[in-house]
């Protein structure tokens, strides 16, 4: 046995941390025997003193994946002779032990040579090399000698430190030597890592610090001090690993990660708790290296952006930086951004600036912005431009979108910025003409390009010239290039296209020539607008997606080599998108000043950046993310890869500036000496806008009282409304001053005493919360009487109403005494002796309500009182003597009394009954009508239901009656459709016509009122694109009818249906109208009559359940013979041209095949023979532009179609065409489907095109084909382009490739435009408009 190097300090388990009992012993033993089994490796550890007696307690501990090792102790001494029979014992054969000493001597005391524990036992080899351990936790292992060198050489070169990858781009590594010589507290840094413009090191402390429990290894991510930074830099959410490596089995490595935002305060971040100091030999794999004595250690950091400065509550933008922010007011972040870059060009602000305004119109407008109305454009953006130029806090914007026309939803929807910038110029643009700067903003943004074609073989040239505001950059080229840079990407955008081959160019006098197709740049504007394309359609997805690929650009950008003359320019501002396809946020890095930093612009806040944070970090692109690696076989490391993360916030637009002219361009302009008078407006505006904010400061102080009076009251119509009240005048008073200071005012005013005047303020009553008036007592403060805002068009403006009423005895109209009768004493008033009621009439025959005035009485007087008192009477006289209402004829009527709680909500009132019994309070609304007998209150109430007649009539006898009226009378706008109709989906007809649609100017306006015939004189507005669409259509039906119907919700559907067959002259059963909320053959929504309700018919309210629109489309349905369990089917015919010519409803049993289907739609076709449809047929639905599944099997049951079972038949139906493949397919073809797309949107739309192709067919046949049987015109189709979609890729074919070059592949046919998009745009997205 060798002898053991140390003396005994006892084994520490690393399981638990603590002393093992009876582990006396320093170093292992070399092993002595070694028996093993193929599934179980037993081992048995002997403590052993000098005279090799052994003492052994039984211990069981598992091992990983290798079993298990037994300590045996005891008080006894057992001599080694016994050893084998007590673990023979233990764990009878198959098993054998291999037994290891642990030696137990006293410092300096040596071993007995010659003494053999085991005389079987053969001799021990000399220890090999390091050792590991394998699945055997190594320390452990190598502690108490539980090792099998032989076996763990090759474990050790496996998973040792030679075996890991090189350090990644992100990854620094150190190497600490002489580890064992550091004091606690003394530290060590490695070298400098830079990732992005993050620079960190590792700080490590060998011995320990003095935070750590004990002497442990800490180890921490340090960023350098950055002195080219602002003194507030910090980079946010940066992820960060630390790990220590074990250099023979990296797999026990001790690995850490965390996410810290790193700044001045906060500068490094790690742990002190990696590995003991005491662990550290070369034995345990902790110090390797040429001495045995290193340390190892790498880190990671993933910075997910540049960097930025951490801003305080008291940071001052316009202090720290010169310039002030823009409010977000939702989602308006991408306005925001464009504005500040459009700001701090100073030749636009200039242009913006000098805009004229009418001076009188200014005025106007400031009243328009009182009573919140829309302001002009050139107004309200004058208005930020000088905020934001002057002022020293945030602009709001909310003037601004009101000139635009937006209302709340605009302001929480996010769109693009490009869209927006192009659309503001051209309104500015509109509004500029005809003034001195006029084209001035085409000077600073417009450049212009030329669209060649040139003939190869003969001297033909067609060029056409056009003018850009932005170029539209592709960061991805239509081959699937991922383009690297703008150079790049303005190569692309100027390739030449070889027109050869079927798609030859027809140069005219010349026939079909070989030309070259492309453009060319005449000019760039000196502010050059350059967007990158980073949200791209994805067929494969079929839905938008944003390309994060990196894409870098210069700071100078040389434009030479694409114009002539274009020069140098330099980058000014870079817009950033930070998000996805579905959500984002956008801020801009800005340059005001060439010579200075760059700023960046986040809605409010801007702050000073690095030019990496604003250049660098915005390529995109993918970073490597933290990645542990340290688990992972070395066969597996050689070909994983490392983790990335998209960089999501990336540059969207791209504004460059002509070098030579760019001090010019940005020099901020005096708004004072542009346009004087914009400044004095300005300057206007800011006082008024102080002394609102004085008004409202004077509001905690004062208070704001509207008066008005009994004549004001009697000007109101109607049921009673709070807010249409006419205001006589406004009074201010302190707020702890009494109401009767108030009371003192109007004396002094009105002439009329304190004591003949109560003042009623409105109020919110409890429950409901109606408003009525309540009495205010003189004594109390206004302070104690709360304000509402419900009679205040704007919330802010708190204010009370109070209405001032006079005893009787004076005129309402001038408040002047009627006669010398002494007038009541209203200041003694008291609420439990009396009350104040509003008044109204109602009279049925001219269905009329009047406010006739207010009401004072005793609580114990009649409610009849109103009328035996005479005044209902003299209220009603001028009105009966004007004609208002009609005379009173009270021989065989009698007065009926209701209160009015809301207007829909009435209470009827026995009119003999006192004030106090029937619960009435002041305030209370009363409506007074001359009618029949009241029905005795125990008579069974009559059912409310509608009239049988059709359209049904709701009589009214009474004010109730009156209310159900007024609040379930609709205008509707009926549109009736032939359910022939084509299909028109986002605007798309299957017509023939290929391309845009006519312009309206060409066509005949088409009047769709009352079904008159089209002419321009009965016109009443221009057609749609769908309408011009359907009126090419080659299939006979009527073109939709409009008509306005006045329609009651409480119609039941056979009355909405039958008012609709009776107004449009059809003559039909109510049961063969459905109805739908759009055209039913442009949505897919389900048609209204579904909408049942617990089995019972629905009403017109139940049927326009959630839908705001108060419009209808209506279709009558043919009749069918049909059983009830019939279902019904909309068949639509094409021809061979893939036109629509016919359309069928049929009724067919949903358990029947697809040839009842096919049978049925032989015979219709057979009926019309115009349609030039030839049996047999094939059918097929078709979704969204593509087929739905393949061509229907005759053989297949008709409820496996899509379209069963749902209501819209119209949206939902089959096509039906002439099956040129009945017989099979041509040899060596198989039919494919070849779909129309948009080149723009890249989405689908109308019917797809079958065709048999043959394998290898090549493009340019495949074209040719598609042309033929389309019958597309040269003129449109040589703009057209065969696409194939492949495994992510879109490819355009050229003429001489092969189709099918690619596995699983789509194709379709890229048109320049679909036909109608605004119609598609409505569809998937709201459209952004400046409406203003």
């Amino acid at each position: 046995l060798a002898q053991a190097s140390n003396s005994a300090q006892g084994l520490v388990s690393k399981r638990t941390g603590r002393h093992e009992p009876h582990c006396g012993c320093s170093k292992l033993c070399p092993v002595l025997d070694w028996a093993s089994h193929k599934i179980f490796f037993p081992f048995v550890v002997f403590h052993h003193h000098y005279h090799h007696h052994f003492h052994f307690h039984f211990h069981f501990h598992f091992f990983l994946r290798f079993g298990a090792f037994i300590t045996l102790s005891s008080s006894k001494d057992f001599p080694a002779s016994s050893v084998q029979t007590r673990l023979s014992q233990i764990s009878p054969p198959p098993f054998s032990w291999a037994i290891i000493l642990a030696s137990t001597m006293e410092p300096g005391q040596e071993r007995e040579p010659g003494r053999q524990l085991n005389s079987e036992a053969p001799p021990a080899r000399p220890a090999p090399g390091p050792m590991t351990e394998g699945a055997l936790s190594p320390q452990r292992g190598v502690e108490e000698g539980l090792v099998d060198r032989r076996r763990m050489d090759g474990q050790a070169s496996e998973f040792s430190v030679h075996n890991l990858p090189p350090c990644l781009d992100h990854e620094v590594e150190f190497f600490v030597p002489n580890a064992l010589n550091y004091a606690l507290g003394e530290q060590v840094r490695s070298e400098t890592k830079t990732v992005g413009n993050f620079k960190f090191k590792i700080l490590v402390f060998p011995g320990g610090t003095q935070m750590s429990a004990g002497p442990q290894v800490s180890a921490f991510v340090e960023a350098e001090q950055r002195p080219d930074l602002d003194k507030r830099w910090c980079f946010p959410g940066v992820k960060y690993q630390v790990t220590m490596i074990n250099w023979l089995d990296y797999r026990r490595s001790v690995n850490k990660g965390d996410t810290w935002s790193f700044c001045q305060e906060g500068i490094d971040r790690g742990w002190h708790d990696m590995v003991r100091v005491a662990e550290l030999t070369p034995e345990s794999g902790w110090l390797g290296g040429d001495d045995n004595n290193t340390l190892y250690f790498r880190a990671q950091c993933y910075v997910r952006q540049a960097d930025h400065i951490n801003t305080s509550n008291d940071y001052n933008t316009k202090k720290e930086t010169g310039y002030i922010g823009l409010k977000n007011h939702g989602a308006t972040c991408y306005m925001n951004g464009l504005l500040q870059s459009l700001f701090h060009v100073g030749e636009f602000r200039k242009i913006v600036y000098s805009i004229p305004c009418d001076e009188d119109g200014n005025k106007e407008q400031a009243a328009d912005e009182a009573e919140g109305r829309t302001p002009s454009l050139i107004h309200a953006l004058q208005n930020v431009f000088y905020k934001l130029q002057t002022s020293d806090q945030a602009v709001d914007c909310k003037e601004l979108m009101r000139s635009f026309g937006w209302d709340t939803t605009d302001a929480f929807t996010q769109h693009d910025a490009q869209e927006l910038n192009r659309i503001l110029c051209d309104r500015l643009e509109e509004q500029m003409k005809g003034t001195p700067s006029d084209g001035s903003i085409k000077d600073l943004f417009e450049g212009e390009m030329e669209n060649y074609i040139e003939c190869i073989n003969v001297d033909y040239k067609s060029k056409r010239n056009e003018t850009f505001y932005d170029i539209q950059l592709n960061i991805k080229a239509e081959d699937g290039r991922e383009l690297r840079n703008i150079e790049e990407s303005l190569r692309d955008f100027t390739a030449e296209e070889r027109l050869d081959g079927d798609n030859l160019y027809e140069a005219e006098g010349h026939g079909k020539q070989p030309a070259k197709k492309g453009i060319r740049f005449k000019r760039f504007p000196p502010v050059l607008n350059l967007q990158l394309k980073r949200f791209h359609f994805d067929l494969e997805k079929m839905d938008m997606v944003k390309l994060n690929t990196r894409f870098e650009f210069q700071k100078r950008l040389d434009l030479s080599s694409f114009a002539p003359g274009a020069g140098t320019y330099v980058l000014y501002a870079v817009l950033v998108h930070n998000g996805d396809v579905n959500s984002g946020h956008y801020y801009a890095y800005i340059r005001p000043n060439l010579d200075g930093g760059w700023l960046k612009f986040d809605d409010d806040n801007v702050t000073p950046c690095s030019e990496f944070a604003a250049v660098d970090d915005n390529y995109a692109g993918n970073d490597l993310a933290i990645w542990n690696y340290f688990q992972i076989p070395p066969k597996e490391l050689k070909t994983a890869s490392a983790l990335t993360k998209a960089r999501i916030h990336n540059a969207y637009i791209l504004v460059y500036i002509r070098e030579d002219k760019a001090n010019h361009i940005l020099e901020a302009p005096d708004p004072q000496t542009v346009n004087p008078s914009m400044v004095d407006r300005c300057l206007q505006e800011v006082k008024d806008a102080e002394a609102r904010q004085r008004e409202k400061k004077e509001q905690q102080t004062k208070i704001k009282i509207k008066l008005i009076f009994e004549k004001n009251l009697m000007q109101m119509t109607g049921f009673w409304e709070p807010s249409e009240i006419p205001v006589e005048s406004i009074q201010k008073m302190g707020r702890d001053d009494p109401v009767k200071d108030l009371m003192q005012a109007i004396e002094l005013q009105k002439g009329v005493p304190m004591q003949c005047m109560a003042l009623f303020s409105l109020q919110y009553r409890h429950g409901n919360r109606p408003v009525r008036f309540s009495f205010m007592n003189p004594n109390d403060t206004f302070r104690r009487i709360p304000m509402i805002t419900q009679t205040a068009p704007d919330i802010n403006d708190l204010h009370l109403t109070v209405l001032v009423v006079a005893a009787r005895a004076y005129d309402p109209a001038t408040l002047q005494l009627m006669d010398k009768a002494q007038p009541a004493q209203l200041s003694k008033w008291s609420e439990d002796n009396q009350l104040l009621l509003i008044v109204q009439y109602f009279c049925p025959v001219s269905q009329k309500i009047l406010t006739l005035g207010c009401f004072y009485m005793e609580q114990t007087d009649q409610i009849a009182s109103v009328v035996r008192s005479g005044w209902l009477a003299s209220k009603l006289k001028p009105h009966i003597e004007s004609k208002t209402i009609e005379p009173l004829n009270g021989e065989d009527m009698e007065w009926r009394c209701w209160e009015e709680t809301s207007a829909t909500d009435f209470s009827p009132l026995d009119v003999d009954n006192k004030a106090k019994e029937a619960q009435l309070q002041t305030g209370d609304v009363l409506i007074w009508q001359l009618g029949p007998p009241q029905r005795p209150a125990d008579a069974p109430p009559e059912p409310e239901r509608a009239p049988d007649e059709v359209p049904p009539s709701f009589p009214v006898n009474d004010v109730c009656d009156f209310a159900k009226l007024r609040a379930n009378a609709v205008d509707m706008n009926v549109t009736l459709h032939d359910y022939r109709q084509p299909l028109c989906v986002d605007g798309v007809v299957s017509n023939g016509r290929w391309g845009p649609p006519r312009p309206t100017s060409a066509a005949p306006l088409m009047a769709k009122k009352d079904g008159q015939p089209p002419s321009p004189a009965n016109a009443t507005k221009e057609e749609s694109p769908e309408e011009i669409a359907l009126s090419q259509c080659v299939s006979k039906f009527e073109m939709p009818k409009e008509k306005e119907m006045k329609m009651d919700l409480r119609w039941l559907l056979r009355h909405v249906t039958g008012s609709i067959s009776r107004e449009f002259g059809l003559g039909v059963p109510e049961a063969r109208i459905w109805l739908f909320s759009g055209p039913p053959s442009s949505v897919s929504d389900d048609p209204l009559n579904a909408r049942m309700i617990r089995n019972e018919e629905p009403t017109l309210k139940d049927l326009l359940y959630s839908y705001s629109r108060r419009q209808l489309h209506a279709v009558q349905i043919p009749e069918l013979k049909a059983d009830p369990n019939s279902t019904f089917l909309c068949l639509r015919f094409f021809d061979s041209q893939v036109r629509e010519v016919g359309c069928e409803i049929i009724a067919v049993n949903p358990g029947g095949t697809i040839q009842e289907v096919l049978d049925s739609a032989s015979e219709i076709v057979e009926a019309n023979p115009t349609w030039g449809i030839r049996t047999p047929l094939r059918v097929f639905e078709v979704s969204d532009g593509r087929l739905y599944q393949k061509v229907c099997k005759a053989r297949a049951y008709i409820n496996s179609l899509s379209c069963v079972g749902r209501s819209n038949i119209f949206y939902h139906s089959l096509r039906v065409e002439e099956d040129p493949e009945a017989n099979g397919p041509p040899p060596d073809t198989n039919l494919w489907e070849i779909a129309h797309c948009d080149r723009h949107s890249q989405q689908t739309f109308g019917q797809p095109v079958l065709l048999p192709l043959g394998k290898g067919e090549k493009s340019g046949s495949i074209k040719a084909r598609c042309k033929e049987k389309l019958q597309v015109p040269d003129s449109e189709f040589k703009s057209w382009r065969l696409v194939r979609f492949s495994r992510g890729i879109r490819v355009h074919l050229k003429d001489d490739e092969a189709w099918d070059s690619e596995p699983d592949c789509k194709l379709y046919l890229e048109h320049a435009t679909s036909g109608n998009t605004a119609a598609r745009q409505s569809r998937f997205n709201k459209p952004l408009t400046i409406r203003g």
